[in-house]
């Protein structure tokens, strides 16, 4: 999904205001961004919180990208609502986000089932289809998810074939035998043959000493 807005910030900068309307959220007055450039609705986590909402987790998260280069955030819970707007009482399914000054965003989902007409200078927004119209078309696409979609009874079946597979090559030390003695055909010369190394035995810590036995008899049995 993205999200394209943006607002810079200086010293002095004449900047028209974007079109923002108060919408009955469960007959609760919020502050609505329209927003042309968002591919989805979106709805504050403050909000949801705050009329109590019942919010459920997405099977999928989805990535939200912004406008800025390298900007992202994800979508873990959505939610159905009652929207009001002008002739509009539908029940309407938001993504929930953290947003920093709005309540909610109505994203081109909202616009293109609604066949809003957006102007500025002046500000004006029309509703043409009180009804929410399916979204169907040539200028719709299909978001597609980069997630993995794996079922239970799937994975476990994959797992089961990959146990199997790997069964003759995944035994103990006890039942895997070494392999036949073969020629020694190379040798590594040593640069200084007369240098005496230091060296220190190895020792196994106390609590380690039984897995260590049984591990070593384990490869002793074994050839």
């Amino acid at each position: 999904l993205q999200r394209n807005a943006a607002a810079p910030r200086d010293f002095s900068r004449l900047i028209p205001e974007p079109v923002v309307v108060v919408v009955q959220v469960n007959e609760q007055p919020a502050r609505a961004l329209v927003d042309s450039g968002s591919l989805s609705d979106f709805m504050s986590a403050r909000l949801a919180h705050q009329l109590g909402l019942e919010v459920f987790e997405l099977t999928k998260p989805l990535p939200v990208q912004l406008a800025v280069q390298g900007s992202r955030a994800k979508i873990n819970f959505g939610c159905r609502v009652r929207l009001e707007y002008q002739r509009i009482r539908t029940e309407r399914y938001f993504d929930v986000i953290n947003l920093l000054n709005y309540d909610l965003i109505l994203g081109t989902p909202f616009i293109f089932q609604h066949k809003v007409t957006l102007g500025l200078n002046p500000t004006t927004l029309v509703v043409g289809s009180p009804q929410a119209l399916p979204i169907e078309g040539r200028q719709v696409r299909t978001l597609q998810s980069h997630a993995a979609d794996v079922l239970d009874d799937v994975l476990e079946a994959a797992r089961k074939e990959l146990r199997e597979y790997a069964a003759p090559i995944c035994k103990e030390a006890s039942d895997s035998p070494l392999p036949p003695l073969r020629t020694i055909n190379h040798r590594i010369p040593l640069i200084d043959p007369d240098k005496v190394y230091t060296w220190r035995p190895s020792k196994c810590p106390d609590a380690h000493r039984e897995n260590w036995r049984e591990k070593r008899d384990a490869y002793l049995k074994s050839g």
